[in-house]
This record gives C-alpha cells, sequence and structure tokens, in this order.
C-alpha cells in the first residue's frame, strides 16, 4: 500500500516542481521583455533627435546654396543634370584655391 500512496504525492511533487520552474522563467523572460522594451524606446528616441538634426542641418545647407533672385525659368537643364528652380549648380575649381601654388608662379 505504500507504493500507491507515494506514487500520487510523487506526481504531485513533480506537477508542483515543472509549475515552479515554469513561473521562475516566465517571471524572467518578463523582466528581460521590459528591458528590452525600455532600450528599444530609448534607441526610437535617439533616433528621432537625431532625423530632426539631419533636417535642420538639410535645410541650412540648401538655404546656403539657394539663389535669392528667383526671376528664372522653372528649372534648368546645366551640364546633363537638372537643375530645380531657385538652385544654382556648385562646383568647386582647384585652380582658385588659395592654399596651391598657380602654376607658373614662383614658390
Amino acid at each position: 500500500m505504500p507504493q500507491k500512496r507515494s506514487e500520487p504525492l510523487l506526481s504531485l511533487v513533480i506537477k508542483l516542481g515543472v509549475i515552479l520552474v515554469a513561473s521562475i522563467s516566465c517571471s524572467r523572460l518578463t523582466a528581460a521583455h521590459q528591458g528590452t522594451r525600455a532600450l528599444n524606446r530609448e534607441l526610437e528616441a535617439k533616433y528621432g533627435r537625431q532625423q530632426e538634426r539631419l533636417l535642420a542641418v538639410r535645410r541650412s545647407f540648401d538655404d546656403l546654396f539657394q539663389i535669392v533672385d528667383g526671376d528664372g525659368p522653372a528649372g534648368q537643364w546645366q551640364e546633363g543634370q537638372w537643375v530645380a528652380p531657385n538652385r544654382q549648380r556648385v562646383a568647386w575649381d582647384p585652380s582658385a584655391d588659395p592654399g596651391r601654388p598657380r602654376p607658373g608662379s614662383s614658390p
């Protein structure tokens, strides 16, 4: 008879052990998930701030190279590229570089 009593008791102990392990695992997973979500929110906030800074820099760059005189056609075709209205194509002239000696001049 003692064997018949120990089987249900052993079954109950095993079930309680499985429930305990499952609950501990769930609590750890929940804590890890909350940490991941907090990190994700922080990264999204940083990304939003960087996007705002990028837009501000783009606007200032566009304002820097904008033509003030708006009297022109709706757009121009210059050197194989379309140039939008109120914009001017900017090209670097290396011969105009003040730090570079000009050909034919003595150092």
